[in-house]
């Protein structure tokens, strides 16, 4: 609360993860039964039946996700992953957050376990989504040598051809056929929904790497960002493709606009400049099933167009 916004602490975090378990590893901490244990799990998770041939190592991928994904989102990109035969271990995995939970608790179920977290170094490669989540990838590799990529975007048609072109490259199979067929639907999709975006003046409001994402979608489907508002400064602000970007609050959000992009508390911002409200980011607490919207992969993007083209109409 007194540094950065919620993707610096969200970041923090995850980077004092990796570095407890990487501490506990290089003092012995663990004792010599969980090693085993730790091993072996490690083992079993890589090639289980997997008839792509790859060494066991390879198989077992770590991914880090930043903030800025929903829920649902945290289950679309593990099944993408897992079908090209894959295993990734996911830090964090937010998808506990669904709304699957059974019976009463404060706490959701679920999550990355302890254990799969102590097997981060021993996978072949980390991916890591958003740029804030660069500075984890980095830990791992300085400690255990891992291997990593950025990816600034898993939203949009150029930024999940690239995705997928990893993945398939990482696995040694071709992208599965639903993928295509995803694909080709969004491709029509974004034909149809473009009449609506062209030469629109759209503003936003998010975290750093929200804004990153959407800001390359709605370039694809050409409107243009003319404003670009995000809490604090990051190393991902030069990627976001936006006319202006500026450090600020709503109070910082003044000019003609088509379209607003931001949380729930900018309703208020939104009338005040009488333009549409497209609810994401966090807090969203307006919009029923905030959680069980996807906006990563070929489908949640068109998704996500779909909606924002409704907003436009």
């Amino acid at each position: 609360d007194y540094e950065g916004g919620l993707e610096t602490g969200y970041a923090k975090a995850v980077e004092a993860v990796i570095e407890a378990v990487a501490r506990n590893q290089e003092s012995g901490v663990r004792s010599q039964e969980s090693e085993v244990r730790s091993r072996k799990s490690g083992v079993e998770d890589s090639t289980g039946s997997l008839d792509s041939g790859l060494l066991s190592r390879d198989c077992k991928i770590n991914v880090l996700v930043g903030s800025h994904l929903s829920p649902a989102d945290f289950t679309d990109l593990r099944e993408m992953i897992e079908s090209f035969g894959l295993k990734p271990v996911i830090l964090p995995d937010l998808s506990a957050l669904d709304g699957s939970r059974q019976g009463f608790s404060a706490i959701a179920s679920g999550g990355t376990k302890t254990g799969e977290i102590e097997t981060m170094g021993d996978s072949g490669v980390t991916i890591a989504i958003g740029l804030s989540m660069e500075g984890p990838a980095r830990v791992l590799k300085e400690r255990f040598g891992n291997e990593y990529r950025v990816f600034e975007s898993v939203s949009g048609l150029r930024d999940m051809d690239t995705f997928m072109e990893t993945l398939s490259a990482i696995s040694g199979r071709r992208m599965p056929q639903r993928y295509e067929r995803q694909r080709r639907v969004l491709i029509d999709g974004m034909r149809d929904a473009h009449f609506y975006f062209g030469g629109k003046g759209v503003c936003t409001a998010l975290e750093p790497d929200l804004s990153v994402q959407l800001s390359r979608v709605l370039g694809e489907m050409g409107a243009e960002v003319d404003l670009s508002v995000v809490p604090s400064r990051a190393a991902s602000i030069d990627g976001i493709y936006a006319k202006d970007v500026l450090v600020g609050d709503f109070f910082s959000i003044d000019g003609e606009f088509d379209l607003l992009i931001s949380n729930s508390h900018a309703e208020d911002t939104a009338k005040r400049l009488g333009v549409p409200l497209y609810q994401m980011g966090f807090p969203v607490y307006k919009v029923l099933g905030n959680n069980s919207r996807v906006t990563i992969g070929y489908r949640g993007t068109l998704m996500m167009i779909n909606e924002m083209a409704n907003s436009l109409l």
